[in-house]
């Protein structure tokens, strides 16, 4: 009886009812590791798309390429690496869902006399802990597949310059700041890649690429300033990118050999945006280093103002871009979609030029919407197209300056003024003329009447002397 009166204690229950929760927890047994085999030098480690979730074993002995496929989620926990010796090359391929631990990939220098190549192709890449891939790494490359997250330092290299960082068709949902962090590269490419959130200052931070950077074709969220920082940059190619907006000085690098800038929609775009990019100090040449900058559109946006929010910079006054003087500035159709403002014209000279010295020298290649920007037809909006800026002022900025009036009234009561002068003057020298022609004429008399005048004035000036 006692017994059943236990079993009816509250309190037990309790206590039974947690046994049995913890019990499966303690008979769990540890994740399945995947099966690798070895094939001479190399070693495959396939899961055969199994279900449950595994883990890659501890790597051990000389190996020189290891790859890993076939899982549908897989975790690399730290150091599974590390016993191997001589290992070249690492490659992840058809992989559903990848965890990076801390030092997963990470391979001292002592235990290889060779550099890191590490791919992932195909390859969705859940997390990637902080120095994830670390060692003397050569070449790191993700081709296709996703990242879901990537935290700062989470690829660092003690090669003191690796050869290349490869993206190319990649999905990229969020890199923390300073994912990429004080490295050197021969050659960095970002190429068809979607970049599902706003990439962060200093996402890429003090990097140096001694041969070319080149990102192309990618659809890039808000870059927030400072978001790509370099310190030295051999040739930078930009080239059909997408952009919702870049932010204050987004991209900072000093340029050693050249700049090619082309085919770019900036979105949103910063009058700054692009006055980071200075010549490096190890150029030479007398002449001025090339930026060339061809066939972009932007738009000039207010300050703070949603960058993703619709419609267009109609209503915004136009900025125009800063760049680095030391540069050679080369700009041909820069497309601006923004309503030319007349106001921004500065009309003390004839005839009227933009105030600012970027669209006064550029105002052939730089293309605006006229004042009147969307035009309505039959109740549908429609956006007319661009227009050259200096053609735009001509035929759209014409206003009626008193100015002109004024000077030209002026102009005509001078020559008026100066018409009368040369009247008077001419007057006064007619009237000296007849002055001087004028003789007095003698009264009219017969030779007889004469005599006797002449007799009598004779016998006067007689009488007069004696």
């Amino acid at each position: 009886m006692r017994n059943i009166r236990n079993l009816k204690d509250p309190t037990a229950w309790r206590w039974l009812h947690l046994l049995l929760l913890l019990l499966p927890l303690s008979v769990q047994a540890d994740p399945t590791k995947v099966t690798c085999r070895e094939y001479g030098t190399a070693i495959t480690c396939d899961c055969n798309n199994a279900e449950q979730p595994m883990v890659l074993p501890t790597l051990h002995g000389g190996v020189n390429q290891v790859e890993i496929r076939n899982c549908r989620d897989l975790v690399v926990e730290a150091n599974r690496l590390a016993d191997t010796v001589g290992l070249r090359k690492v490659t992840f391929r058809q992989v559903g869902q990848l965890v990076l631990r801390e030092h997963a990939l990470s391979v001292p220098r002592y235990a290889s006399n060779k550099a890191l190549i590490v791919e992932f192709e195909q390859t969705n890449l859940q997390l990637i802990e902080s120095h994830a891939i670390n060692g003397n790494i050569e070449e790191i490359s993700f081709v296709g597949g996703r990242i879901e997250l990537m935290k700062p330092f989470g690829f660092t290299t003690t090669k003191d310059s690796a050869i290349l960082l490869k993206f190319d068709g990649v999905t990229i949902q969020r890199i923390e700041s300073q994912a990429f962090k004080k490295f050197s590269v021969e050659q960095m490419t970002i190429a068809n890649c979607q970049f599902l959130g706003d990439l962060p200052t200093r996402a890429f931070y003090e990097l140096e690429v001694t041969n070319e950077l080149s990102l192309r074709a990618n659809h890039f969220q808000e870059v927030h300033s400072h978001a790509f920082s370099f310190k030295l940059v051999s040739k930078l190619s930009l080239s059909e990118n997408h952009f919702v907006s870049v932010d204050g000085e987004w991209f900072e690098a000093q340029i050693r050999d050249g700049v090619t800038i082309r085919g770019n929609d900036f979105g949103a775009t910063s009058e700054i945006a692009f006055r980071s990019l200075t010549v490096h100090r190890s150029y030479q040449l007398s002449e001025h280093l090339e930026l060339r900058f061809h066939n972009n559109s932007l738009r000039s946006a207010r300050p703070g103002s949603d960058p993703r929010a619709d419609g267009t910079g109609a209503e915004v006054t136009p900025q125009p871009l800063r760049f680095d003087e030391s540069f050679a500035l080369n700009v041909r159709d820069l497309r601006y979609d923004n309503s030319w403002s007349c106001s921004q014209l500065d009309r003390n000279v004839e005839p009227p030029l933009p105030r600012a010295d970027f669209f006064r020298l550029h105002s052939d290649q730089l293309m605006f919407h006229p004042p009147d920007y969307v035009a309505n037809s039959g109740g549908v909006r429609q956006v007319q197209p661009y227009m050259p800026l200096r053609s735009l002022i001509t035929d759209q900025c014409r206003e009626q300056s008193y100015m002109a009036y004024i000077v030209l009234g002026s102009v005509l009561l001078g020559l008026l003024l100066l018409l009368l002068i040369f009247l008077l003057w001419w007057r006064v020298v007619q009237k000296r003329k007849r002055r001087k022609l004028d003789v007095v004429q003698p009264e009219p008399r017969t030779y007889k009447e004469t005599q006797i005048v002449y007799q009598i004035e004779n016998a006067g000036l007689l009488k007069t002397d004696f």
